[in-house]
C-alpha cells in the first residue's frame, strides 16, 4: 500500500518528469498556432536569423573548403617535399631589393643528394610557356623541363606509353610527355603516344601520356608537358640563365617518417656553406617545405574565414533585434490572452516559457532554412565552380543550436516582460 501510495505521489521524479515534458509540448504547441495566425508576419520575422545564419553557415563552409583546397593540392603535388627556388630569401616578408642575385644550381642539388639524409627523389627544374601545334590544332601549355625523378617526387607518372629517362636527359632527347588536358586539346580523343608535336617550332615526339590529376580551386593540374631538362636547356632556356647549370626549382622529397624540419634545415646548411653566406646575410635560395605552405595557407583562411563570420554575425544581430521587436509587438497584442491564462492558473514561468519557445522556435525554423539555402549555394559552387563548399553535420547543428540560442537571447526580454503582467491589469485590456 505504501508503495501504490508513493507511485501516485504527484511529487515522484516520474509524475515531475512528464508534467515537465508536457507543459513544453503544450508551449510548442502554442507557438506554432501564434506562428499560423500571423504567416506573413512570421516569415518576415524569419528572414533576418534566415540571411544571418545563410551567411555565417556559407562564409565556415568557404573558409574549410579553402583550407582542404589548399592542403588537397599540396597533397596532389607531392607531399613530404621541400621546394627550393633560385630567389634570395627575404623571409615572409615582401620581397625587398637585397642586391643579392639569386642562384640555384644543379652541383647544388646533386651536393644536396649526397649530404642530406632519408632523401626519396630529388627534380630539377625549368619552366616555360610553351606553344604546341599539332595539324592545324594550336595550345599553349607551362613546360616543366626535368629528370625521372619529377615523378617521383609529385607522385604523377605515365599511365600511357613511358616517362622521360636518364637517357633522355643525357642525349637532350626531343621527347615529350603531354598532361590529359594538353593531349586532348592537340588530339581530342586519338591515342598521342607515337606521334609528333611541334614545340614552340621544334619537332618533339610524345612518348607518354601523364596520369590524371585534375584541378582544384581553378587550378588544371593535367594542363602540363614534361620534357628532358636538358633538353629545355639547350633548346629554350639556356640563353637566360647565368650558368650552364643553373636551375629555377627543385623539389626534394622525403621519406614518409622523415621530419621536414630537420631536413630543411639540412639543405639549408648545405647550400648555406656551398654559397659561403655568412650569419645575417640574406641567402641566394630560398628553402620551404609542405608543411609551412600548409600552415600558412591555413592561417590566411583562418583570418578570411574570421572576417567573414564577422560580417556575416552582423545580419545574424539585427535578425535578434527584429525578433526582439517583434516579441514585444506579440505581447502587448497578446495581453488579454496572458491575463486569461494567468486566471486559469498559469504561473509566470509557464508565461515566460510560451514567449521564449515561440522565439526560439521562429529563429530555428528560420535558421533551418537559411542552413538549406547555403548547403543548396555549396552544392552549386562545388559543381560550376570548382571549389569545394563542405557543410558538415558538426556546422548544420551549430546552426540550428546557435539559431535557438538567438531566440532564447533576443526573446528573453519580451518574454520576462509578459510575464510580469499583472493578471487583473491584462484582463482588462481591450
Amino acid at each position: 500500500m505504501a508503495s501504490a501510495a508513493h507511485s501516485a505521489d504527484p511529487a515522484s521524479p516520474p509524475s515531475r518528469r512528464r508534467s515537465f515534458l508536457s507543459s513544453w509540448a503544450v508551449n510548442i504547441a502554442i507557438a506554432f498556432t501564434a506562428l499560423r495566425t500571423n504567416v506573413m508576419r512570421s516569415l518576415l520575422t524569419m528572414l533576418g536569423v534566415m540571411i544571418g545564419v545563410f551567411a555565417v553557415t556559407l562564409a565556415v563552409a568557404v573558409g574549410n573548403g579553402a583550407s582542404e583546397a589548399v592542403t588537397e593540392t599540396i597533397n596532389r603535388f607531392g607531399s613530404n617535399m621541400a621546394i627550393l627556388v633560385a630567389a634570395p630569401d627575404t623571409g615572409d616578408g615582401p620581397p625587398r631589393n637585397t642586391g643579392v642575385r639569386g642562384r640555384l644550381t644543379e652541383r647544388d642539388l646533386k651536393a644536396i643528394e649526397a649530404e642530406v639524409p632519408n632523401i626519396r627523389a630529388v627534380a630539377p627544374q625549368l619552366r616555360r610557356e610553351m606553344n604546341l601545334v599539332v595539324s592545324g590544332s594550336n595550345v599553349t601549355s607551362e613546360a616543366v623541363g626535368t629528370s625521372p625523378g619529377y615523378g617521383v617526387v609529385t607522385n604523377q607518372l605515365a599511365d600511357a606509353g613511358r616517362y622521360i629517362t636518364q637517357a633522355d636527359v643525357r642525349s637532350a632527347a626531343r621527347v615529350v610527355v603531354l598532361g590529359r588536358t594538353v593531349a586532348k586539346d592537340l588530339f581530342g580523343e586519338f591515342d598521342p603516344v607515337g606521334e609528333n608535336v611541334r614545340i614552340n617550332g621544334v619537332p618533339f615526339n610524345v612518348v607518354g601520356l601523364l596520369e590524371a590529376k585534375g584541378s582544384t580551386l581553378g587550378d588544371d593540374q593535367d594542363d602540363t608537358l614534361i620534357l628532358p631538362i636538358s633538353t629545355m636547356r639547350q633548346r629554350f632556356v639556356g640563353d637566360g640563365l647565368a650558368g650552364p647549370d643553373d636551375l629555377q626549382f627543385a623539389f626534394v622529397a622525403f621519406n614518409q617518417d622523415a621530419s621536414l624540419t630537420n631536413g630543411k634545415d639540412d639543405i639549408v646548411n648545405v647550400l648555406t656553406d656551398r654559397y659561403r653566406v655568412k650569419p645575417g646575410e640574406v641567402t641566394p635560395f630560398t628553402v620551404r617545405t609542405t608543411e609551412e605552405f600548409v600552415e600558412q595557407s591555413n592561417f590566411v583562411t583562418g583570418i578570411l574565414q574570421a572576417v567573414l563570420v564577422s560580417i556575416a554575425s552582423i545580419s545574424l544581430l539585427v535578425g535578434g533585434i527584429g525578433i526582439m521587436n517583434i516579441m514585444l509587438v506579440s505581447v502587448t497584442e497578446r495581453t488579454r490572452e496572458i491575463g486569461l491564462r494567468m486566471a486559469l492558473g498559469a504561473r509566470r514561468s509557464d508565461i515566460r516559457n510560451q514567449f521564449l519557445v515561440e522565439a526560439a522556435v521562429l529563429c530555428v525554423l528560420g535558421g533551418t532554412v537559411g542552413l538549406v539555402l547555403a548547403w543548396g549555394s555549396g552544392v552549386a559552387l562545388e559543381n560550376y565552380a570548382d571549389f569545394p563548399v563542405p557543410v558538415g553535420i558538426g556546422t548544420a547543428l551549430g546552426a540550428v543550436l546557435f539559431s535557438a540560442a538567438i531566440g532564447l537571447l533576443f526573446g528573453g526580454y519580451p518574454a520576462i516582460r509578459a510575464s510580469r503582467l499583472s493578471p487583473i491589469e491584462a484582463l482588462r485590456t481591450e
